[in-house]
């Protein structure tokens, strides 16, 4: 299968919808064809998942979609699950490396809360049906918690290692490695879960609450901020 490289994340004008970032790569000048056809099932798939449940999801949708025969899925990928896995794999990376590029450049611990929460509230919201395959479909589509899985423990190291940085050089007793780790995963299963019912399942009663964009990032960072305070108290 040949790998599909992620476009340049540093660049602002990149869009936070996994699936507008293939359609661009697939629109790319002297893009081999095969290369070209592999994107297109992939921005096909993403694009349906928007639209229909998992269970709804079906091979011939995705060629019609993507405007190939079936026959030519099955040179790319053996059956729709095997395109999931390695769709989930790639959106996780695009998922990552946009949340981290928000605080590139910042030294302070609020500022880069505040930003990457912000990042990744409004990737949630742009990706909800790839983000409704990684939360909701481990009985269907077992992949996704090994994916989410590896996605959680990047993240939470590289917070740990952010705070212990940070902290560097201030007194006070330091919170062990383990609760760091503790906290983290806790906050992070909360945050799945109040963005899922704010933008997957669309409760009207949290969404009401909630707020706008700029209340629902201010709500997380207070909670992160406060999770973490005493960490950078001298």
């Amino acid at each position: 299968m040949t790998p599909i490289t992620i476009a340049n994340n540093s660049d602002v004008d990149t869009p936070l919808a996994y699936r507008d970032v293939l359609l661009l790569q697939s629109g790319q000048e002297g893009l081999r064809k095969g290369i070209r056809t592999e994107i297109r099932i992939r921005w096909a798939a993403c694009a349906l998942l928007e639209e229909l449940a998992l269970s709804g999801l079906k091979v011939q949708d995705i060629c019609l979609r993507a405007e190939i025969a079936q026959g030519t899925f099955y040179q790319y990928f053996p059956d729709r699950d095997q395109l999931l896995s390695s769709l989930l794999s790639d959106f996780v990376a695009f998922l990552r490396s946009r949340t981290m590029e928000a605080t590139r450049a910042r030294d302070g611990h609020a500022d880069s809360v505040e930003l990457s929460t912000r990042a990744y509230c409004r990737l949630f919201e742009q990706n909800r049906g790839l983000m409704k395959c990684l939360l909701n479909h481990y009985e269907a589509f077992p992949d996704a918690k090994k994916i989410l899985q590896a996605l959680n423990t990047a993240w939470i190291e590289t917070v740990v290692s952010s705070i212990k940085k940070k902290r560097k050089g201030l007194s006070g007793k330091k919170t062990s490695d383990r609760d760091l780790r503790k906290r983290c995963y806790a906050l992070g299963g909360m945050v799945d879960q109040y963005l899922a019912y704010i933008y997957l399942y669309e409760d009207k009663d949290v969404a009401d609450v909630a707020g706008d964009l700029d209340d629902v990032v201010a709500t997380l960072t207070f909670i992160w901020n406060q999770a973490f305070a005493k960490e950078f108290s001298a």
